[in-house]
């Protein structure tokens, strides 16, 4: 008789591991940090090792925690193959194209936008997954994945869409207050949870790309999402990293301000990523030519 497993626990163990966060994990489960980490802790207890080795802001495992989590992603990839074999035997679920990027893309930048592609394309209707860390076509039912990161999709498409600049972002009245970067001291900086890599663009590189120091932060307000740090920042709750491609609409209409006049070019980029079978989709190009030409717009600064 199978001994019965810890399967939920196990699969936050190995979302833990392979996104490097429990941020990451939270937000790829649909659950909580707390959540996570008391899965984790559980699992710790009842398989009697250490599993992670948890730092203020990096998460390492350990030789065990590594090798429980190879181990559980090759059982679900297994798993997975099995599924996919027998849905592949059905029509497909759904006539259009199922998009898969970061929820603050998602939200601010892209729903806003397809008004447009739905005039343009009435056969072609569009469903929207926010999966901020997707980087292959691994679902069946994902056709194409917005990504935000550096690149590199070995054994896909995948072409750059859009580049950001960044700065800081406040509403006026508090613009009004920032004489110099030190004056940041005095008020709520808001910033993304999930962002625990020195190669996510974040306020230290910020800093460290326009050559200044930062001040200590005095109060800080942390989000799961980056709509949700934007959002925060038009309620006026304190200053945010603005990246452009996020903060282009609130700042035209004059709700969210740049304080500093320094931008910087971010290391992260958004990227179209599909297979190449799916790129052949008459679907997935008019999707395709479409996004192109709103992001030219964006660069064009036209809207």
């Amino acid at each position: 008789m199978l001994r019965i497993l810890p399967f939920a626990a196990l699969r936050t163990m190995e979302a833990v591991v392979r996104l490097k966060g429990f941020g990451r994990a939270a937000e790829e489960l649909n659950v909580t940090q707390s959540a996570v980490s008391q899965h984790i802790k559980s699992l710790e207890e009842w398989i009697g090792h250490k599993l992670l080795i948890r730092g203020a802001r990096r998460t390492v495992p350990t030789e065990t925690g590594i090798r429980l989590a190879a181990a559980v992603a090759e059982g679900f990839s297994t798993i997975e193959t099995v599924c996919d074999e027998l849905r592949g035997h059905r029509p497909t679920s759904h006539p259009g194209l199922l998009v898969a990027a970061p929820a603050g893309f998602a939200y601010i930048w892209l729903l806003p936008r397809l008004l447009t592609f739905d005039e343009r394309h009435h056969d072609v209707p569009i469903s929207m997954s926010t999966d901020a860390w997707a980087r292959e076509v691994s679902n069946v039912d994902t056709d194409v994945i917005i990504h935000y990161g550096a690149g590199g999709f070995p054994g896909m498409h995948a072409e750059q869409l859009m580049t950001e600049t960044m700065a800081p972002v406040c509403k006026p009245e508090i613009a009004a207050q920032l004489s110099g970067i030190e004056d940041l001291s005095d008020f709520t900086v808001l910033v993304d949870a999930p962002l625990d890599s020195d190669h996510e663009p974040n306020w230290d590189f910020w800093a460290r790309e326009i050559g200044q120091p930062l001040p200590a932060f005095r109060r800080k307000r942390s989000f799961a999402q980056a709509n949700m740090v934007i959002q925060a920042a038009i309620e006026g709750l304190g200053v945010a990293m603005g990246r452009s491609t996020l903060v282009a609409d609130a700042l035209k209409n004059g709700t969210l301000v740049h304080p500093f006049d320094a931008q910087v070019v971010s290391q992260q980029a958004y990227w179209f990523v599909c297979s190449h079978d799916a790129l052949k989709s008459k679907a997935v190009q008019a999707f395709r030519g479409w996004l192109h030409a709103e992001a030219a717009q964006i660069k064009a600064g036209t809207v």
